[in-house]
């Protein structure tokens, strides 16, 4: 192939898997910017290995193998993210105790209120994916938040059908495990 070709092709790769590719990212990481940074890699690390793609298998599910393999080195280099709790204290040190929830919501306001429970409920299912494993968190984004069929995700997976079906099954147990032990932590101290 040309490289007139291969050029038209990579600049049609960006093109059409920059928000998939995105969209993955962060369902695996949790973190815009960082799934910003994992796509923008694996488009480099593409462009750099582009004479060692397999013409007959999907570009697409090549560039997600390289971005899901980006974010495994990733979380081997970076032990623990930093977060910040809402009830953390607004000025460590002062004798005030405010919080970070208490400087964010008006308690006049309902519907910041419910955006709040919203958020809480969302934080509680990511606190879930966290702590799932990194082949739970990749096949249940491809299939949950992407909408990817099993045999594309055996393609990016590079595993077969019935371990897709297998995996993802194992992993929606894992999930829905990883909540009501969450919920089951919260309920005792009264929240």
């Amino acid at each position: 192939m040309s490289p007139k070709r291969d050029q038209e092709k990579m600049e049609r790769l960006v093109d059409e898997h920059s928000e998939r590719g995105y969209q993955f990212a962060y369902g695996l990481c949790g973190n815009s910017e960082e799934a910003k940074e994992l796509v923008q890699e694996a488009f480099c690390r593409v462009f750099r290995s582009w004479d060692r793609y397999d013409q007959s298998q999907p570009l697409e599910s090549w560039f997600l193998t390289i971005l899901r393999n980006i974010y495994i080195d990733s979380i081997k280099r970076c032990e623990r993210r930093c977060s910040v709790h809402l009830d953390a204290a607004l000025r460590p040190g002062q004798e005030d105790g405010s919080t970070l929830a208490e400087s964010l919501a008006d308690p006049n306001e309902e519907a910041v209120l419910d955006r709040l429970t919203r958020e809480s409920q969302w934080a509680a299912v990511r606190r879930a994916m966290d702590g799932l494993t990194l082949e739970h968190k990749a096949i249940l984004t491809l299939f949950d938040v992407e909408g990817l069929g099993y045999e594309q995700i055996a393609q990016a997976l590079d595993c077969p059908l019935g371990t897709v079906r297998s995996r993802l099954s194992r992993a929606r147990a894992a999930l829905k495990s990883a909540i009501l032990k969450s919920d089951q932590e919260v309920e005792p101290h009264g929240m």
